[in-house]
């Protein structure tokens, strides 16, 4: 089951990412909960629930940006949580400053549809959240 959900959060990603709205939003459960405390953003709610919500907080943050673009760079199965590092590039309206960066986000898929999100700083904290560790750097003794 756990390699279907990599499917399921890559196909939501990418319906995302290509603008079909109606499709994401299938894979989307109507109870989502979301969680993006270790990246608050203005005007969006550290943490909340429903599908109605978190469509119209993802519809503001995507149209915060000019030219903005995502990839997702790695995914990692853990059964129910699936770990994404997303790559975000954007310009902020009016301005030439750029925001490039990795997002490392856990996804928690349950019958098929996504059921939460948490988003973290960094993707040893990500990977802890699902109980994996980084192997150390290579000159750590």
């Amino acid at each position: 089951m756990s390699q279907e959900n990599v499917e399921v959060v890559k196909r939501s990603f990418g319906f995302w990412r290509d603008g079909r709205v109606g499709e994401w939003i299938e894979t989307l459960d109507a109870d989502i909960e979301w969680d993006i405390s270790a990246h608050p953003l203005p005007d969006f709610p550290d943490r909340g629930g429903g599908r109605d919500a978190f469509i119209g907080h993802m519809a503001a943050y995507s149209s915060g940006w000019t030219d903005y673009e995502a990839s997702s760079e790695e995914t990692i199965d853990r059964g129910d949580d699936v770990v994404m590092i997303l790559h975000e590039r954007a310009r902020m309206p009016g301005s030439d400053v750029t925001l490039d960066r990795d997002l490392p986000i856990v996804w928690t898929v349950r019958g098929g549809r996504c059921v939460r999100l948490r988003v973290f700083q960094t993707r040893a904290e990500a990977l802890e959240a699902v109980g994996l560790a980084e192997p150390p750097p290579k000159n750590a003794s």
